[in-house]
């Protein structure tokens, strides 16, 4: 297959595009490299663009049987700063998009977000929870979902949502086990941890959530979203305990108390069973996921 990947250069398209390379695919990549660097793979065409100017999406396109659509502003705290800039990226980016694969019949598979449920009433959280989004980065992603569906309604656009949990591994240069790491490596006497440390969500290993996108891409139903999660929980005190036995230290906990930042959302579990009634399920362990980010992250410049 003929794929593009929005995005493709930032830390779940990084992944994606060399599964995709590996497995045979001719791929190309869309990316403003506002935030990351080109990948320069072999078998991979890049291309500089940007989502929200549609000629860049016409041009990147062109041939191609399906869009992974990844490309996103996906900070919370950034959406609260940059209310305008949040919606131009997720909303008009992702209508932009829709609006390319309607014109020329190209499949797509959207990258959405466990934050467009804001608090949920129910956890583990179905698909069908109403989504009631509390920062501008999920309501932003949640409109480009109701886009998707109802272009899939009106334009007949095969079009498959993912939402993805909280994804970690290595490439991600953020989240709080990159927050972790960095602080351990400066002091690993202490721990100063924002929150109160019982923040409690669902954790998914990269490579599952990568899975994941090639099983919906091959299995999904068009028009259906999909939670991509564990169906399992860490409190951040967890994530801190496990990753300060990976490094063999006994640091000291502080913390900040009240929430982490505006629009966070203390709680996340998702209920898999859609995804894994197509034969998906999480082959990777908290542990064994911390213990490959953490001989990643031993790699990079600077950290010992």
């Amino acid at each position: 297959m003929k794929v593009l990947i929005t995005g493709h250069a930032g830390f779940i398209g990084k992944h994606l595009t060399k599964k995709l390379i590996n497995n045979g695919h001719t791929v190309r990549g869309l990316d403003n490299y506002s935030a990351s660097k080109k990948l320069e793979l072999k078998g991979l065409k890049e291309i500089e663009g940007d989502i929200k100017n549609p000629k860049d999406i016409e041009k990147a396109v062109k041939g191609c049987d399906t869009i992974f659509h990844l490309a996103a502003q996906s900070s919370v705290p950034k959406s609260t700063e940059d209310i305008d800039k949040d919606f131009q990226t997720n909303t008009t980016g992702t209508l932009n998009i829709l609006k390319t694969a309607s014109k020329h019949n190209i499949e797509v598979i959207n990258a959405s977000t466990s934050t467009v449920y804001g608090k949920p009433n129910k956890t583990p959280t179905p698909e069908t929870e109403p989504l009631k989004p509390i920062s501008p980065y999920g309501a932003s992603k949640a409109s480009a979902e109701m886009y998707c569906q109802a272009l899939h309604n009106t334009h007949n656009i095969n079009v498959k949502t993912l939402r993805l949990f909280n994804v970690y591994g290595p490439h991600n240069k953020k989240g709080v086990m990159w927050d972790f790491f960095n602080k351990l490596n400066k002091n690993p006497n202490k721990l100063k941890i924002l929150g109160t440390g019982k923040q409690e969500k669902d954790y998914i290993y990269i490579d599952d959530a990568i899975n994941a996108f090639t099983k919906i891409w091959k299995k999904g139903k068009p028009g259906q979203t999909y939670n991509v999660g564990t169906g399992q929980t860490l409190t951040v005190n967890q994530i801190a305990k496990k990753i300060t036995q990976i490094m063999d230290i006994n640091p000291e906990y502080t913390y900040t108390g009240g929430k982490s930042w505006k629009g966070d959302v203390e709680k996340t579990q998702a209920d898999t069973t859609k995804l894994r009634q197509i034969n998906w399920k999480p082959q990777t362990t908290p542990t064994k996921g911390l213990e490959k980010t953490y001989r990643w992250w031993k790699k990079q410049k600077n950290h010992p």
